[in-house]
């Protein structure tokens, strides 16, 4: 081969070095670029909230007490949302912002979506029939709510900063427990007495209902004790049985 030759390979090789060599650069300049933030008016950038209450009028929002909750029997308004704030529940010093909104439109998707009970602006419950079916206990360093909407009754348990320690409702559909007073049948959140429940330090107590004691039946259901301790709660332990009167 003769030398001209073997330059101008030399040449290419190292022209095609330096094409690759400059693609190269250039895809790291445009990689390690500074993305810059979408302006918006003013020069600065809002962080967007997520209301997750609904609107309700003024006339239509109470600031109550737990004992002047508790001794509500009806919402105090009618053909909209009526909402209730309950200024003094304290856990261990901290308090939790408690709210329980009710609708009396009939099934509508608003409803739906804007009633509840909401503890540190966070839904916790999302059906609320009357706002009587909600009843608030402070023990043990927890607040205690005793849910009875949708046909059912419930017991729930919440911490300090508001998150959920305890649910009767999912305990009993997780451990499949029996009532003894039946054939064999699992007792849940809608075969409870919602009249029987009680709440002290340590201790929640409720009957079952398993049959309206008639053909002789000796027994309409049981009665069962759960015991906690912090955020430890044991599963629902059997009693007695409730008998017919």
């Amino acid at each position: 081969m003769k030398r001209e030759d073997k330059q101008m390979i030399l040449i290419y090789i190292l022209i095609f070095l330096i094409i690759v060599l400059l693609v190269f650069l250039t895809k790291i300049v445009i990689e390690n670029k500074p993305k810059q933030e979408p302006k918006q008016s003013g020069g600065e950038i809002q962080k967007i909230e997520i209301n997750p209450y609904p609107t309700v009028n003024e006339e239509c929002t109470f600031s109550v007490t737990l004992d002047e909750y508790n001794k509500l029997t009806a919402a105090g308004c009618q053909g909209g949302y009526t909402r209730y704030d309950i200024s003094d529940i304290n856990i261990n010093g901290t308090n939790l912002k408690t709210s329980v909104i009710y609708s009396d439109l009939e099934n509508s998707d608003a409803k739906i979506i804007n009633e509840g009970l909401f503890i540190n602006d966070k839904k916790m419950t999302s059906i609320v029939d009357n706002v009587a079916n909600i009843k608030f206990g402070i023990f043990d360093n927890k607040l205690f709510v005793h849910d009875m909407n949708n046909n059912e009754s419930n017991a729930l348990a919440f911490d300090v900063d508001g998150n959920q320690v305890y649910n009767l409702k999912k305990t009993l559909e997780e451990n499949k427990i029996k009532d003894l007073s039946s054939d064999d049948i699992n007792i849940n959140s809608e075969s409870l007495d919602k009249n029987s429940f009680i709440f002290q330090e340590g201790i929640i107590e409720f009957n079952s209902v398993s049959n309206n004691c008639q053909n002789g039946e000796k027994a309409k259901g049981s009665h069962y004790k759960v015991t906690y301790s912090g955020e430890k709660f044991e599963l629902p332990e059997f009693m007695n049985l409730v008998n017919c009167q």
